[in-house]
């Protein structure tokens, strides 16, 4: 109110626009604000706004919230981030492949599919066997050098990285198929229904299945990336996109991770921005708020985190 044009806006229609705004704001969230009665302007709207802030801190989800002018009226908005951090959402299909053929392991390989499923099918994560997707690039990239130079890597470390490739496309292949096939969410709620856990890292699968159905219940067909491709960055400025450090791929340790994994450092230490989930709303009549604000990406991002624990563990 003060930084933008160096005085207080007029009460009448500051008050009038801020408290219709502030009106919408808590009938969003879910929350009132008292106390600001008998308090001068504009302390009155400062005041709201501090209690705001306090009720949003509260929710659990890192929310900005600031006093605009829009059009000549003074109102609140809001900006939402999920903080991805500097991890790599990189989701191992071969160990889930692994399972599958372990006949006593069946049916948490079954529950494991259903939430892989979901993520590809409904949530739009990219799989590292399809065309269009970045990580697809990295792997096309090392074979690419293989068959140029097939001579040059004559030694131990490269067969075993040259063998593990055609392993991940081999495999990945398969578990594109399998992944891909919407059965396994038709069959979830039997599947998890008909799970006893009797370990504890079967115990840790019912639970990702269990918060993977609830969120495909909340969010039917919600993209991880629906928040993330609303950000600007500076011109000229090379950005990391969300769909580069989200995927699945093949294995997550191995001769060919680890180089697989050094290029995309590589690429990403050029780069000055990153895309994260990010929500920004203003409140007034003219815009439809989502109360929600980021809670897909606030249940989403631990599941994954969760899941890549339980694949990359499996027995």
């Amino acid at each position: 109110m003060y930084e933008s044009t160096g005085k207080v806006p007029k009460r009448g229609k500051a008050e009038t626009a801020f408290f219709e705004s502030l009106e919408i704001l808590t009938g969003v969230y879910g929350f009132t604000i008292t106390g600001i009665e008998d308090k001068p302007y504009p302390l009155n709207i400062l005041y709201a706004h501090h209690q705001v802030e306090k009720q949003l801190t509260a929710s659990g989800q890192d929310i900005e919230v600031s006093i605009v002018k829009d059009n000549g009226a003074v109102k609140l908005m809001t900006c939402c981030q999920y903080a991805t951090g500097t991890t790599l959402y990189y989701i191992p299909v071969l160990p889930l492949y692994k399972l599958i053929k372990e006949r006593k392991h069946r049916h948490t390989a079954a529950l494991l599919l259903s939430v892989c499923c979901y993520l590809y099918r409904n949530v739009c994560v990219p799989f590292y066997r399809d065309d269009y997707c970045f990580i697809y690039y990295n792997y096309e990239c090392m074979e690419g050098w293989f068959d140029e130079d097939m001579e040059g890597y004559a030694d131990r470390h490269t067969d075993i990285t040259f063998k593990e490739l055609r392993q991940a496309k081999h495999y990945g292949d398969i578990m594109h198929r399998k992944i891909y096939n919407p059965y396994h969410l038709a069959d979830f709620q039997r599947r998890i229904a008909a799970y006893t856990p009797n370990t504890a890292m079967e115990y840790e699968c019912l639970s990702v299945a269990k918060r993977t159905f609830a969120l495909m219940q909340d969010y039917p067909e919600r993209s991880i990336f629906k928040n993330t491709r609303n950000q600007e960055f500076e011109e000229g400025e090379d950005s990391i996109a969300a769909e580069q450090y989200i995927s699945f791929v093949a294995r997550t340790d191995g001769a060919l991770y680890d180089q697989i994994a050094q290029m995309v450092n590589d690429e990403f230490n050029e780069c000055g921005e990153m895309q994260i989930p990010t929500l920004t709303q203003l409140f007034d009549a003219e815009n439809t708020p989502d109360p929600q604000g980021l809670d897909f990406e606030y249940r989403l991002f631990p599941l994954i985190n969760d899941l890549c624990s339980i694949l990359n563990n499996l027995p």
